[in-house]
């Protein structure tokens, strides 16, 4: 058996934009049509142990959901492969692909358009089971009851509709159909953004709660770093469609090494800066149809040399699971981003 139960390897994705009605024209008209190219991801290396509890950050935009996405199957890589257990996933066929399929699930960041607005929470929830043969249809009934108290709701609501729920609710009915199938591999994609934050506090419990009664796998996607501190063992930065930086929360959160991530955490609310004035990162994330050549992040990093400009950096160890891409790490007297702002000034 694999030790990891998911793994990215050299993952790229590419979203071609159709050309609208005036762009057809004007090709029609002997102007010069040029196809826009999206670069979601650009050479994404991800593993993903049994067991942990993986946190996806970065700014709305670098590619964290598509990612997400690639990894459950719900989008065809461009370029790379996704390998399920050591398992090609695009090579995998019959049981073994619609094992991979039930084992993986996501959870999505808007409960309510992600349900069914016309179907009862007992059809919602029990007919996946009841489709693959997990179930027959005359237990549905009792699965979904026992999933709905498993996730701390009622059972008795199981024939409510979507829009009987509060978004607290309809988050844990979601959790609750993806749990339907038995699966491994919980991907949530901002599955607490959209909710309170003494909501989002009781959703978190629950996933943790969930992790060890069921012996989950979770890859966290989030853009609040609060939160991911609190839950994840291991936190994977983002930028632009590449991995940045990843290592144990602990790592990232006490000794960041790429000026990306640094910048990110300089600008987490904490109570011993509260009278320090936040700014944010300087400078707007460019388009991802037309990424920065060599460093995607040089642009806008105060510490950038003409070698960021022209090298892509490649992630490497820096210390035991720590690894960072960042080229700083090759000059001897590199900035020391732990407690200090994007500018390199130590916090207060």
């Amino acid at each position: 058996m694999s030790e990891y139960i998911a793994e990215a390897r050299n993952v790229s994705k590419r979203f071609s934009t159709e050309p609208d009605f005036a762009e057809k024209l004007a090709s029609m008209l002997g102007a010069k049509s040029v196809r826009r190219v999206v670069h979601a991801l650009d050479g994404v290396d991800l593993k993903i142990r049994k067991g942990e509890v993986v946190g996806l950050v970065g700014e709305s935009g670098c590619g964290k959901s598509t990612l997400g996405r690639v990894i459950a199957g719900m989008l065809p890589a461009t370029e790379g492969e996704v390998l399920i257990e050591d398992q090609p996933r695009n090579q995998l066929r019959g049981k073994a692909a619609k094992q991979a399929r039930l084992n993986t699930q996501i959870i999505f960041q808007d409960p309510m358009s992600s349900l069914n607005p016309r179907k009862r929470v007992v059809d919602i929830i029990g007919e996946a089971p009841v489709a693959h043969g997990l179930i027959k249809r005359s237990e549905k009934q009792a699965l979904v009851e026992k999933l709905l108290e498993t996730v701390g709701l009622d059972p008795s609501m199981a024939n409510r509709y979507p829009h009987q729920f509060s978004g607290g609710q309809r988050q844990r009915i979601g959790i609750a159909r993806a749990l339907a199938v038995k699966p491994e591999f919980l991907i949530c994609d901002e599955s607490i953004a959209a909710l309170d934050i003494s909501i989002q506090a009781q959703v978190i419990n629950l996933f943790m709660d969930l992790r060890k009664s069921l012996d989950l796998t979770y890859l966290f996607i989030s853009h609040d770093l609060s939160v991911v501190s609190h839950i994840a063992d291991r936190v994977v930065v983002m930028y632009l469609g590449r991995i940045v930086e990843s290592g144990s929360a602990a790592e990232i959160f006490d000794r960041p090494n790429h000026p990306y991530t640094a910048a990110l955490l300089s600008e987490v609310p904490r109570i011993d800066r509260r009278h320090r004035a936040y700014n944010p990162i300087k400078g707007e994330i460019p388009s991802p149809m037309s990424p920065p050549s060599g460093c995607h992040f040089h642009p806008r990093c105060p510490h950038a040399f003409e070698r960021c400009k022209l090298e892509r950096p490649q992630l490497r160890v820096v210390d035991g699971q720590h690894e960072s891409a960042c080229h700083l790490n090759d000059l001897e007297n590199r900035p020391d981003f732990a407690n200090t702002d994007d500018k390199g000034e130590k916090l207060s």
